[in-house]
């Protein structure tokens, strides 16, 4: 008797470990304004930043939103709804406030930017977060960026504005708690309801602003929207946005009209610029390859007259030991009961994320650094990536010096991008099965020549090269992989 006893009380005891059922409050809940600087580095240091949303930065000038939803995947209830405490203070106004503000400065006639984060596995909406601090400085350099771009192509700049998707990544554990890795199930099974709540308005939303203001002007569409979904923050997004996706991937298949005809290409282009983003990047996601599959299938046998950038980008690496060996562990238990499967192919992408799949692989990518070409000469890694995985971990470069190099960067980045554009024209009607790349960065990508070379999804397999571990996803090389991928994007 004592003995089931004690059972039954390691079972509880798990569980409420598994379940991480701390009451959920957000870490976002005053409503800020632009009295307050917070920019990158006063957000980490102001206490009256550490709570508000939207951060506001003056110089760079940017806007920082944050939308937190809980396990349910719903947004904090309002003052008046049941189940509202006071610590929950105007948090249930974040989404409503960050797509006003996007379309407020829509309405004034300004051309935005928006750039979309949702975290992953171990992380929140903390201002302490490592993936917050990482991302308030993507936007400073966006900012700075777009600040010293010519502007014989752009008759105004782009302001920019992020937002922070939060939800509780590790459950009642911080990051660095050795238990956090039991949270696994439990977070899995949190994102699974975030991605089919709140999460769906927010982009159905953001579309609907898209479809309103992007049908004039294909070539310079008033908003433009990159979404980053990290882990099983990356699910969130596939989730939310693969409908759309396939939906997109499909017009061309199925239209009455030639596929490879410039007209379906001309209407493929507005309908690509009322989707919810104009590119959708998922690093090291954390969610099934059969849940991908389809998305794969039809990006597969879709052909366009000539090049387009990828409206889907997933880049996983081999150095990430969560997907490559924890998730295939977490989804053998899932999946005991899921027999039997139809074919190997089936059986193995319930177990492994796409980028682990190799049937599904689009592109290898890796980075040789010593292997720039003549565009990219004086393009220079930051202190922290040259001292390698082993160096210090605070760089100790001074803020005008980054911001100085990665201008010139930038600048390097641009002219090797009007290189590729050649190589884009020298093949009209699409690129070879076996094409190549070298970005500048060191950045090498190759295509594998049994897929459709013009594919609009690119599942990119990586190494520590470029991204390290798990969470290594917000490093410069990483980085300059993606601006330049941005400026296939008409700006």
């Amino acid at each position: 008797m004592r003995s089931r006893s004690s059972t039954h009380l390691g079972f509880t005891l798990l569980a409420a470990i598994l379940t991480a059922c701390s009451g959920p409050l957000p870490h976002r809940h005053i409503a800020g304004a632009d009295d307050v600087e917070c920019g990158v580095v006063a957000s980490a240091n102001d206490e009256r930043c550490f709570a508000r949303t939207p951060e506001v930065s003056k110089e760079p000038p940017y806007t920082l939103h944050f939308i937190e939803f809980d396990d349910q995947g719903w947004l904090y209830p309002d003052t008046n709804a049941d189940g509202y405490v006071k610590e929950m203070g105007a948090a249930h106004g974040q989404l409503d406030r960050a797509v006003a503000d996007v379309r407020s400065q829509l309405d004034d006639g300004k051309r935005v930017l928006l750039l979309v984060y949702v975290h992953g596995w171990k992380h929140s909406a903390a201002h302490d977060d490592r993936d917050v601090r990482r991302f308030r400085q993507m936007l400073a350099d966006a900012a700075y960026l777009d600040e010293k771009r010519p502007t014989a192509e752009d008759a105004s700049k782009r302001r920019v504005v992020g937002i922070y998707v939060g939800w509780r990544g590790a459950g009642r554990f911080s990051a660095e708690n050795p238990l956090v890795y039991l949270s696994f199930w439990s977070r899995k099974n949190a994102a699974l309801h975030v991605s089919e709540g709140a999460a769906r308005e927010l982009f159905g939303r953001l579309r609907a602003l898209r479809e309103r203001v992007n049908h004039e002007d294909v070539r310079r569409p008033p908003l433009r929207t990159v979404v980053i979904g990290h882990s099983f923050g990356a699910w969130v997004v596939f989730s939310a946005l693969s409908p759309s996706l396939l939906e997109l991937l499909a017009s061309p298949v199925d239209a009455a009209r030639d596929a490879s005809s410039a007209a379906a290409r001309s209407a493929w282009r507005r309908a690509r610029l009322r989707q919810a983003a104009d590119i959708v990047v998922l690093v090291n996601p954390a969610f099934e390859a059969s849940r991908y599959q389809p998305v794969h299938h039809l990006a597969q046998r879709l052909k366009l007259a000539d090049y387009e950038p990828p409206v889907l980008l997933l880049v996983t690496s081999t150095a990430d030991r969560a997907t490559r060996q924890l998730f295939p562990v977490g989804r053998f238990v899932n999946t005991i009961f899921q027999h039997p499967f139809v074919s190997d192919e089936q059986e193995r992408a319930t177990k492994h994320t796409p980028g682990f799949m190799d049937l599904y692989q689009t592109h290898s990518l890796t980075r040789e650094p010593s292997a720039q070409v003549a565009e990219c000469s004086g393009w220079a890694d930051s202190p922290l990536d040259v001292a390698g995985p082993n160096g210090p971990d605070v760089s100790a470069e001074s803020e005008a010096a980054r911001i100085e190099r990665l201008k010139i960067n930038a600048s390097l980045e641009a002219r090797r991008h009007a290189a590729w554009r050649n190589y884009v024209a020298a093949h009209p009607g699409g690129l070879p099965p076996d094409w190549e790349w070298r970005y500048c960065g060191g950045a090498f990508i190759r295509h594998k020549a049994a897929l459709n070379p013009g594919s609009l999804v690119w599942n990119v397999l990586t190494d520590d090269t470029l991204v390290r571990d798990h969470s290594d996803i917000m490093r410069e090389p990483l980085h300059a992989f993606l601006r330049q991928l941005y400026l296939d994007l008409p700006r």
